[in-house]
């Protein structure tokens, strides 16, 4: 054989031979570039870019691209890294049959290179072949219509290839660093070497408590949702090093304390798997922290955009109360401006709606005036910067718009206030009101921005205009803008309704005009959560695919650590199915940890994702709750089925 191919001939041998550690990571790596190159499609494909939503769906398709990227570094060199631990002994017994080290690095680049080839080529052909049925799925979840048609994205298969050589090329560097230092007897007896028993380092406990109690601490003391908006980053940043902390050092004290147990540790299925692992826990810790980090992605990744899909439509609701709702504003306009009479455009609404030839089942018309105020005391205060909305009503529009006809005193109002207590008596500036009677919800009349970082919201009823007029004659009374609203929800089907809404755009005159349609708004909400929710699945499928690819090297790693150690136990009298009982005790003890402390963040975090999924307007933290119950259970169904396939692998190897 010619020595030109020998190289490449002895690498493609070391791939199969090491096929157990190979096929995972090779799996893992054409699986992240599937997923890159299904993204990278997306936000280049001609068909997501001729619907509706399109920006949508290409910004959330690109924030994807970003996070498998850099998550593929670390999945790529994790997986290596395992490997070439494992080969070490192999290295060394090349270099002391009379392989140079340049000869090693030559070995490295070959099997590197057919790694790259199998790994980029079949991710870009799964890729390719899933695009389509991704792509139908993404449409479907965003409710936009299905386009029929193939595409073959060169840019998104130029950037997957790119990506994913220099990473290759990342791991043959760390590859050759590592064979360029090692010396070949100690490649050749690194199996051989032990771990001492880890100290307890109680500072490392102290500062894991410290963080990961400061991370759960923000998470229940935030009361707004743009106070968890702030905070989010900084309590996932302590949790994390908190659960680095306490799997490192926390572990290692609760192993001493169950050996310092008689009652546990002195019992045949308990003994070998707590000293076991408490010789190996330096190893152990980074891993199940990784594990445990990655799982509690999965849950509120998954969980939280399941929950806002799901409430699309009552976030439509709150938004957009009523089918079609012209709105007319009134202030913020020069002198030199003319803006059409209200009973103009009320007029020409009805002209609009009766040449449709569609039913209105409410036809209502109103004028609100709004203002921002502080609270202070007994008294709301105006100022222009203040996110205490103040919105006000006349007792005749308030009739017209709910049925409910009422009987007001100039200083008497009806209240509806949210995020603070208002009084039976109070002030707006130096006038006195007194609450006649609390409404049980908020008025219909002003739906609600997408994403509100409001700290309350106060709406009035009032006797009539002159109320409203010397409410608005108070010191900094300037702040107050007004608009007519009308109101209407139809008797038709949701095509005649939003071609109602472009008809009285384009049939009511005049400047200060808009006119908001549930039916066209809901288009461009469906396809921003159906973008969330197909990303959060997706990254989910990553982090769940990274987590099982940790388990099953963690699982290959012990075993072989393992497998002398159950022959010296057999060896010394300990029976097949004392050995067995051992070894699921250690299993359960190391792999279920992280599941356990996941489902904790999870339930940590929950009040601070409401907060945050307040920010969407969805109020119902019951449904979240369910979502992530719910997304727990399948994650503990897959998470034990992986569990079980790498508990096999590992008993194969101990057996």
């Amino acid at each position: 054989m010619r020595k030109s191919g020998f190289f490449p001939r002895l690498a493609l041998v070391n791939l199969l031979r090491n096929s157990r550690y190979y096929g995972p990571y090779l799996l893992s790596c054409g699986g992240t570039a599937a997923m890159f190159y299904i993204l990278r499609y997306l936000t280049e494909s001609d068909i997501v870019n001729s619907v509706r939503g399109a920006a949508y769906l290409q910004s959330l398709m690109y924030l994807g691209c970003i996070v498998v990227a850099l998550f593929s570094i670390v999945l790529l060199l994790y997986a290596n890294s395992f490997v070439m631990k494992r080969r070490q002994r192999e290295l060394g017994l090349y270099n002391i049959l009379g392989l140079e080290k340049r000869h090693i690095a030559l070995l490295c680049l070959w099997e590197a290179l057919y790694c790259a080839l199998v790994a980029i080529l079949g991710g870009i052909a799964v890729g390719i072949l899933l695009s389509k049925l991704t792509l139908l799925l993404l449409l479907q979840l965003s409710r936009l219509p299905v386009e029929f048609g193939f595409e073959v994205s060169v840019p998104a298969i130029f950037a997957t290839a790119s990506l994913f050589a220099v990473l290759f090329g990342l791991t043959l560097v760390c590859n050759l660093f590592r064979v360029g230092r090692a010396r070949p007897a100690e490649l050749l007896h690194s199996e051989s070497f032990g771990e001492r028993e880890p100290r307890t380092r109680r500072l490392l406990v102290v500062l894991g408590l410290l963080t990961l109690g400061g991370g759960y601490f923000l998470s229940w003391k935030v009361q707004h949702p743009t106070e968890a908006l702030v905070l989010f980053f900084l309590a996932v940043v302590l949790v994390m090093i908190g659960t680095y902390c306490l799997f490192t050092a926390g572990s290692v004290a609760v192993l001493k304390a169950l050996r310092a147990n008689p009652g546990y540790y002195y019992q045949t299925r308990h003994f070998t798997a707590v000293a076991g692992l408490l010789h190996r826990m330096k190893q152990n810790a980074v891993g199940l922290a990784n594990i445990c980090i990655l799982s509690t992605m999965v849950l509120v990744t998954v969980s939280t955009t399941v929950t806002l899909y799901l409430s699309c439509e009552e976030t439509l609701d709150q938004m957009y109360p009523y089918d079609i709702q012209v709105v007319q504003y009134l202030s913020g306009y020069g002198e030199d401006v003319e803006l059409p009479a209200s009973e103009d455009v009320l007029e020409q609404a009805e002209e609009t709606l009766d040449a449709s030839g569609l039913t209105a089942s409410h036809f209502g018309w109103l004028d609100l005036a709004e203002g921002r105020c502080w609270y202070s005391g007994n008294t709301l205060q105006w100022e222009s910067g203040a996110e205490i909305r103040l919105y006000l009503v006349t007792a005749e529009d308030f009739a017209r718009c709910t049925g409910q006809v009422t009987s007001l005193k100039e200083d008497q109002v009806l209240a509806y206030a949210d995020g603070l207590d208002l009084p039976e008596t109070f002030y707006i500036e130096s006038l006195p009101f007194h609450v006649a009677g609390r409404l049980d919800a908020d008025l219909p009349v002003n739906g609600g921005a997408f994403v509100s970082q409001e700290d309350g919201a106060v709406t009035l009823v009032v006797a009539d205009r002159s109320v409203v007029e010397s409410i608005m004659a108070q010191p900094s009374g300037d702040h107050f803008s007004e608009k007519f609203l009308i109101q209407m929800d139809l008797d038709s089907t949701e095509a005649e309704k939003l071609d109602l809404s472009w008809a009285l755009l384009d049939g009511i005159s005049g400047e200060g005009i808009a006119v908001n349609s549930r039916q066209d708004n809901a288009i461009d909400l469906y396809a921003m959560y159906g973008g969330f929710l197909f990303l959060g699945v997706f990254l989910g499928l990553l982090f769940l695919l990274a987590t099982a690819l940790i388990i099953y090297y963690k699982q290959i790693s012990e075993g072989y650590e393992d497998q002398r150690r159950y022959a010296i136990l057999r060896q010394v009298g300990m029976t097949d199915r004392e050995i067995r009982a051992s070894i699921h005790s250690q299993i359960l003890l190391v792999f279920f940890l992280p599941l356990v402390t996941a489902g904790i963040h999870t339930a940590a975090a929950y009040p601070m994702v409401s907060k945050l999924l307040a920010l969407f307007q969805l109020t119902s933290t019951a449904r979240y709750a369910l979502c992530t119950a719910g997304t727990f259970a399948v994650f503990c169904a897959v998470y034990a089925l992986v569990y079980g396939l790498t508990a096999r692998a590992y008993r194969r190897i101990v057996a």
